[in-house]
């Protein structure tokens, strides 16, 4: 953990946090009334909650295992040459460059996360919940998932289409056709 640049310690604490709200949110599940049927009310929010606890266990790990990587690449008494504090020197070394010295491996250094476009997933997060039942869930679903991958990949617009309509068909289907639970169908119904 002394090893963690700013970036890999923004992912411990991410997933730790991440890992607590699934933890809070699973627990909750156990509040909703149970039915009789096979999918009850507490089905899909107890596997959002499972899953926010294993994506927040597996951001951890990456993180972890990234900045072990990053310690083998620095040598010995890099450390100590990079200005006193171990932490410190792992923090030269991201860029490929332990203080003056070329390093023997070259990393590419993972981009910081951009704070606007958290802000913004969140604000699409909260439109798409916002006409999710007036719009219906495949025309929804579709426009946000494109509109989410676009702000990574731009320019694979045709990719990011594919996925996004073939995603929400497919979850869809599964829903309401496999598990019989009503998804709103909006202005296609």
């Amino acid at each position: 953990m002394r090893t963690l640049t700013p970036a890999l310690r923004g992912d411990v604490i991410t997933g730790i946090a991440v890992t607590l709200v699934g933890a809070v949110y699973y627990i909750a599940t156990f509040w909703i009334q149970e039915t009789k049927n096979i999918v009850t009310p507490r089905t899909f929010p107890a596997i959002v909650g499972i899953a926010l606890i294993v994506l927040g266990l597996f951001l951890i790990g990456q993180a972890v295992y990234r900045s072990r990587k990053l310690a083998e690449v620095v040598p010995a008494g890099a450390a100590s040459a990079g200005g006193g504090a171990s932490g410190e020197a792992s923090d030269d070394v991201v860029g490929g460059v332990v203080g003056d010295e070329p390093a023997g491996v070259v990393l590419e250094a993972p981009e910081e996360p951009k704070s606007k476009q958290v802000v913004a997933q969140f604000a699409l997060f909260f439109v798409y919940l916002a006409i999710l039942i007036p719009v219906g869930f495949l025309l929804s679903t579709a426009a946000f998932l494109m509109t989410m991958t676009s702000i990574y990949a731009p320019h694979r617009w045709v990719r990011n289409l594919i996925f996004s309509v073939l995603f929400s068909l497919v979850v869809y289907i599964a829903f309401v056709y496999g598990l019989a639970v009503y998804l709103p169908v909006g202005i296609l119904g």
